[in-house]
């Protein structure tokens, strides 16, 4: 038995500071909030980089000049389909937000490092979320 997933994109928006953008919304599954980067499902016939554009705006109201492909990442391929599309998103501009009227989200920029600790130390469980920063990471220092 599996399930299918249409896909779903997640982006690392890094500022000049190097601060990343992260946001805190509750997950039903877990029954508790988590903090995550922006990220979202593709509507039918969308490329990845659309959604990842889409998503990181509504999300956060950021939008990006810059992106790069940081490959996929597969969540749980022994019963999902699921496959998500991670991006680093650079040379940033900031604007309004307009989530989906069923997200109430906190946005916050912390630094690059910071997050990183939190996932190292398993303060930070979401697997797109860890996959994600640690390729943006590796992908800044090259």
């Amino acid at each position: 038995d599996f399930v299918r997933h249409p896909g779903a994109s997640a982006v690392v928006a890094v500022d000049g500071d190097g601060r990343v953008c992260v946001v805190r919304q509750y997950r039903h599954g877990i029954m508790d909030f988590l903090w995550e980067i922006p990220a979202g499902k593709l509507d039918k016939g969308e490329p990845p980089e659309a959604c990842a554009v889409r998503e990181l705006h509504e999300e956060t109201g950021v939008s990006a000049a810059r992106w790069t492909p940081l490959g996929t990442f597969l969540p749980a391929p022994g019963i999902f389909t699921e496959v998500i599309h991670l991006y680093l998103a650079q040379d940033l501009k900031l604007g309004a937000a307009a989530p989906d009227a069923d997200e109430e989200l906190e946005v916050q920029w912390l630094p690059l490092t910071d997050v990183i600790g939190r996932v190292l130390r398993g303060e930070w469980n979401d697997g797109k979320t860890a996959v994600g920063l640690l390729r943006a990471q590796y992908h800044l220092q090259m």
